[in-house]
């Protein structure tokens, strides 16, 4: 059989271009759900936080935050553009505040389930699991990932900062490093105790001694805190990479 040639004429092959050009103006752009994941920015009504660690278990999944961003159990949460941004959308509700530590849990709606990420943003090979006393050595480096206040700025500086672990005491984690507000809640990890979550950020100290300034910081470490939960009703545990 032979080769059927079709001929265009001028008028029709500018239809055919025209239409083209339509349908490439009129398509609408690919965009991407935003990712929910340890160091994404946070909306507590009026305060911003960090988001720390994923968590599964019974009603969940989660995300953890500070108890001392939220007002109360039941409070909306949103995802945010940062500190002192905006709402990106509502992502959950806060199911449980410890009241000896301070951390809450963030039970995630259904709808957002499949932009979760259990790794922390900057680093997808964190978190392998739980550092402990028995595994993390003071001098151990300290990976932060946030959105503390002037850190916020740029993506490099909000997961790029490095610190010390110093010590565990009472539930907490002690780390010399640095840290602003706006990162309250946010994820900790220990890089040389192979990439495993050890804490979360709580407070910020500034401490004046002879020898320099120390800026550091002090909040709950992981294994406490899923111990504090189970105790209370969220056997839960942390999402790995």
């Amino acid at each position: 059989m032979g080769k059927r040639l079709i001929h265009l004429t001028s008028a029709s092959l500018a239809g055919v271009l025209l239409a083209a050009v339509g349908a490439i103006v009129g398509a609408s752009p690919a965009t991407s759900a935003p990712v929910i994941q340890p160091g994404s920015s946070l909306e507590f009504g009026n305060s911003f936080c960090t988001a720390n660690w994923v968590y599964d278990g019974g009603g969940g999944p989660y995300i953890g935050a500070a108890a001392h961003c939220a007002t109360g159990v039941g409070q909306r949460v949103d995802l945010a553009t940062g500190s002192l941004g905006s709402s990106i959308e509502p992502i959950g509700s806060v199911a449980y505040i410890s009241k000896s530590l301070d951390f809450l849990l963030v039970r995630l709606d259904a709808g957002v389930l499949s932009q979760v990420s259990p790794a922390m943003a900057g680093h997808p090979d964190i978190p392998t699991g739980v550092s402990t006393p028995a595994t993390a050595q003071q001098g151990d480096l300290i990976q932060f990932s946030g959105h503390g206040v002037v850190f916020d700025l740029t993506t490099v500086t909000q997961q790029q900062r490095i610190g010390i672990f110093n010590f565990f005491d009472e539930g907490n984690q002690y780390v010399i490093g640095p840290v602003t507000p706006g990162d309250s809640g946010g994820p900790v990890a220990d890089l040389s105790d192979g990439n495993k979550a050890i804490g979360i950020v709580d407070t910020i100290d500034f401490t004046v001694a002879p020898e320099g300034v120390n800026v550091g910081e002090a909040g709950v470490a992981v294994y406490a805190l899923l111990q504090d939960a189970a105790a209370h009703g969220f056997p839960i545990s942390l999402r790995t990479v």
